[in-house]
Order: C-alpha cells, then sequence, then structure tokens
C-alpha cells in the first residue's frame, strides 16, 4: 500500500467510527505554518454543519477514533477552529524515497477520480486569425487540467470548439477579398478591409489560385465571401494546429461548430420548449433565463430567423451530455464573464446534473520588456502570436510562464526574464535542478559509487536540509490531488520551485558523493529520487526535464 493512501485509510476510518458520510471529503494539505506539523486536514470545519458540532470537538473525536500507525505518523494535534495537524516519523520520510525510485513516472498518481469521465473545452479561439497570447495560457492551463485529471484517475479529454459558422467567418471572407482585390489591383478608391485588418490575411490571400482568387474577388460573384471565408478558415485553423502542435499541446478532439446546424440546434431549441423555457417577442426566440438567475432574457433566434451564436453553443453542450461526459470543464478567455450564468442555466435545463458544468476564466496577459509594457493593438491588427513568442522564448518557457500565477489572475509575462539563460529565471532554475542531479549520478557511477537500494542505511540522513528534502517529496502526491481538485495548474509551478530550492540547499550543505560509502549511498537515492518528482511535475506541466543544460 502506498504511504499516502495507508495515511488517507487511517483518517477514513476514524471518519466513520465517528458516523461521518461515506462522501467526506478527506482533503490533505500542507500548514502555513511549520509550527502546525507536516500536513493537515481541516475536515472536521467541513463536517460541524453536517454533524450539528462544534469542530475541535469533532477533530478531539476523529483524532481519539484514529488508529495511528506511529512508525509513519510521530505526532497528531488539533489546532483552533478545527484543524488536525500531524507529523511524519522520520522513518516513514525516508521509506517514501524508496516508493519513489519504485513508482517511477506513477508516483503522485492516485485514483482519486474513481474513473469519471470529463471534457476539458480549452482555448476554441476563432479561427479568423493566429493564437494570441492570451489562447496560448489557456493552452497551457488547460492541457495541464487534462493531465492532472488523468494523472488522479479521471477519464479526461481535450477538446477544441472550432466556431467555423456565423457572422465571424463571413466577416473574415469579407476582408480576404479586400486582400485579394489588393493583391490583384482592383481595390475600389476609399474601400475598407472590415473586420479583420491584420497582415497574415494578405499571406493568406498570396495562398489563393489566381484563377479562383480573380473570380471570388470580384463583386458580382455572389458566392466569392463564402468561399473566401471557407478558404481562409481551413489555412488559420491549419496554422492554429501546427502551433499547438510547436507548443507540446494536443487536443482529444477537434468539434466544427457548423456541425450543429441545423439540425442539433433545432434538437436543443425543442428541449428548451420542452421545459417551457422559450417564448417569442417581436418575432425572435428568447430563452427564459432570468428564471434561473441570468440578468436578463437571451436571444436564441434573431427575427429573421437565424440562430444565435448562443444557441449553437446549447447545442454544443447537449452534444457533451449526450458523450456520456460526467463533468465538463469550459476554459473561457477574460471577455466571457457574462456568459457564465446563462451557459449554466442552459445546462441545467438541458438536464444536466448540479456542478455539470464547470466555467473557469482565463486572466489577461500583458507583455512586458522589463518594467515597459510592449505594445498590442488587436483593433489595428498588429498583436503577439502564440507562434512568435514561441520563437523568441521557447515553449518551455512560455508554458511554465503560463502556468506560474492562479489561472483568472492577469498576467504581467516578462520577456526580459523569460529570455535569460541564468538561475533568474524560474524554467531554468527548476530545469537546471534536474540536471544538476543527473550529472552527480553520472559522477557517482564513474567513482563506482551506487545509490542505495534496501534501505539500510537511510537513517544516515539526517540533516536539517535532507528532512527538509524528504518533507517536500512526501507533498507530491497532496498537491497533485489539490491541483486537479481545485483547478490549479499553478500549484505545480510554486511546487516544483519550492523543490528545486530545497534540492539546491541540500546540495550545497551535503556533500552527495564522499568517502563514506553508505552515507554517499543514501543520498544518492535522495538524489534520484528528487529528480524523479522533479521530472513527474515538468511532466504534469508538460515542460522538458533535460539531462544536461
Amino acid at each position: 500500500m502506498r504511504i499516502q493512501d495507508e495515511i488517507r485509510n487511517v483518517f477514513m476510518d476514524a471518519l466513520r467510527a465517528i458516523g461521518a458520510a461515506e462522501d467526506t471529503a478527506l482533503v490533505l494539505e500542507q500548514p502555513k505554518l511549520k509550527a502546525h506539523g507536516d500536513l493537515a486536514t481541516p475536515v472536521a470545519l467541513g463536517l460541524a454543519k453536517r454533524l450539528g458540532k462544534n469542530p475541535m470537538a469533532i477533530a478531539e473525536a476523529i483524532v481519539k477514533a484514529a488508529h495511528v500507525p506511529h512508525d509513519v505518523i510521530a505526532s497528531v494535534d488539533v489546532a483552533k477552529p478545527g484543524f488536525i495537524n500531524f507529523t511524519f516519523a522520520p522513518p516513514v520520510l525516508r521509506k517514501n524515497l524508496l516508493e519513489i525510485v519504485s513508482l517511477a513516472d506513477r508516483y503522485g498518481s492516485s485514483d482519486m477520480g474513481g474513473g469519471r469521465k470529463w471534457q476539458v473545452e480549452y482555448i476554441s479561439a476563432n479561427p479568423t486569425g493566429p493564437l494570441v497570447i492570451v489562447s496560448a495560457r489557456a493552452a497551457a492551463i488547460g492541457s495541464v487540467l487534462v493531465n492532472l485529471l488523468s494523472f488522479t484517475g479521471h477519464d479526461a479529454e481535450g477538446e477544441y470548439y472550432v466556431n467555423d459558422h456565423g457572422n465571424q467567418v463571413d466577416a473574415l471572407g469579407r476582408s480576404l477579398q479586400y486582400r485579394l482585390r489588393e493583391r490583384f489591383g482592383t481595390l475600389s478608391v476609399g474601400e475598407e478591409i472590415g473586420a479583420y485588418p491584420g497582415a497574415y490575411l494578405r499571406d493568406i490571400a498570396g495562398r489563393v489560385p489566381e484563377a479562383d482568387g480573380r473570380r471570388w474577388a470580384d463583386p458580382s460573384f455572389d458566392s466569392g465571401a463564402a468561399r473566401c471565408g471557407a478558404f481562409a478558415t481551413e489555412h488559420l485553423l491549419a496554422g492554429i494546429r501546427g502551433d499547438l502542435e510547436r507548443f507540446g499541446v494536443r487536443f482529444d478532439n477537434f468539434f466544427f461548430e457548423s456541425s450543429l446546424h441545423p439540425g442539433p440546434v433545432e434538437q436543443a431549441l425543442e428541449i428548451l420548449k420542452r421545459e417551457e423555457y422559450v417564448y417569442e417577442s417581436e418575432g425572435a426566440l428568447f430563452f427564459a433565463s432570468s428564471r434561473l438567475g441570468d440578468e436578463k432574457d437571451r436571444v436564441l433566434r434573431k427575427s429573421g430567423g437565424e440562430a444565435t451564436y448562443f444557441a449553437g453553443d446549447i447545442a454544443y453542450h447537449l452534444s457533451k451530455l449526450g458523450r456520456g461526459f460526467g463533468g465538463v470543464i469550459d476554459i473561457w478567455g477574460p471577455d466571457h464573464h457574462g456568459h457564465i450564468t446563462r451557459m449554466k442555466a442552459a445546462a441545467q435545463v438541458l438536464g444536466a446534473p448540479p456542478g455539470w458544468l464547470e466555467v473557469m476564466i482565463v486572466g489577461w496577459v500583458r507583455l512586458v520588456e522589463g518594467d515597459k509594457p510592449v505594445s498590442m493593438s488587436k483593433r489595428a491588427g498588429e498583436f503577439v502570436t502564440m507562434r512568435s513568442l514561441i520563437e523568441d522564448v521557447g515553449s518551455d518557457v512560455a508554458k511554465y510562464f503560463f502556468l506560474m500565477r492562479r489561472p483568472n489572475t492577469p498576467l504581467d509575462f516578462d520577456l526580459e526574464l523569460a529570455r535569460k539563460q541564468s538561475e533568474e529565471n524560474p524554467v531554468f532554475y527548476v530545469q537546471y535542478a534536474h540536471a544538476r542531479i543527473s550529472s552527480v549520478i553520472k559522477y557517482a557511477e564513474s567513482k563506482g559509487v551506487r545509490r542505495e537500494r534496501g534501505g539500510e542505511h537511510l537513517d544516515l540522513l539526517a540533516a536539517g536540509e535532507e528532512r527538509s528534502l524528504m518533507l517536500h517529496l512526501m507533498f507530491f502526491p497532496y498537491v497533485v490531488e489539490a491541483a486537479a481538485r481545485s483547478r490549479e495548474p499553478h500549484r505545480l509551478a510554486a511546487y516544483a520551485q519550492e523543490l528545486a530550492t530545497l534540492f539546491h540547499q541540500f546540495y550545497h550543505a551535503c556533500r552527495i558523493v564522499s568517502e563514506d560509502e553508505r552515507l554517499s549511498g543514501a543520498r544518492l537515492l535522495m538524489a534520484e529520487a528528487t529528480m524523479q518528482v522533479l521530472r513527474n511535475t515538468l511532466s504534469l506541466m508538460g515542460v522538458a526535464a533535460p539531462s544536461s543544460m
């Protein structure tokens, strides 16, 4: 049995003994203050209302009922307002080193999710231009969330919703027509480019075969805008797929909005009508979302008969329900706050269970050079693309920087810091720790020194720096579970940063390969375990763990 499972089982048995329900969530986390022990659980606080008792009394009862194995937990304390804090026994920290190297890339994984099927939909930017840096941040967060859910026993898939239908595609087509007329010198006096002024459409216009281009650009050709919109969408989506591949982000599925029209959209609207949440007004069809907490009712079909984007979104989520997802996480851009309530209302009417739809908002990204902001103007067609960012700082650095802050907070992306190949750069600092351990292991092998295999001499690991490092390695499974449960991938970056710091402190305070063969073997085991956990953390983040730098 894994050590973490053993600890969890002890407290779950105690919870059952005091009459807590089987579905009680046992959250284990690192206390903010070292004086509060090595690990803590706020479970008594959560049970206070359900059991109708004081949380301190509940905590005391849990501790009394817990059959604590003293070779695992040295002490257990109750602290106000109802936390249970405990301290690991030294043997369990050392035993955990053997568990890490034994489990290797599965260390930190769990069956917390019970195989529940989840879909994470992220980026889903309109294929009307290259991916920009906010989309790059969403790509980093979404892909890591899929990794976290999969690593903790969920059946998780990532999906990209391709908005290839509606007004934005028509507008894109008209902008490409402008670029074609520009290419062939047939622009009308005073003609404006329209909604998409970016120079990238000039490049796409250059790829259109001349005969097709001249025909599509002719104002008398009725299907010109539609042909241009389809051509531009196809090429832009190919570019998006290529950029995602460069970024190391893979989707299980690309879902096309055009597949929802007209059938699935009409099916979704029929369900809303059947549930009596639809009414007509002035020739338009409305969803009575205000009855479910929205600030106002929303248009589903305009007076001209055209279905709105919202109607398509409802049909898309009906598709998600039909595909058997037990839970759905939508990751949206920072300008979509107002859509949350209406979409959750629609999901409820469609028959989704409570909590089925979660929405995460990704905060804005501002590029800075040192302390100076980099000018970006989407209206003028000037913006920093995901591709240019990758070319500038690399995909590892970009992903790591995007993951260093809570997802919904604005982020200043410091290009000057990101370009540095020094310990000032947090990505370099963490990767260097991994590379340094690899170098130490190679050096030990050259000297004929081997790591501890059976744990006979791990009691020699008694220095303060050694305990701090072993304790942080012990935290990894709890950090992974907490990051998955709270939908906060930035916890991985914070963990990796501290682990690298603790290793560097250990490295400078304790000589790993020395004349003492037994101590060297024990320290090599700890170094290898640290390297494995660094690798696991970076792997979840989609960042490389180099052996040399």
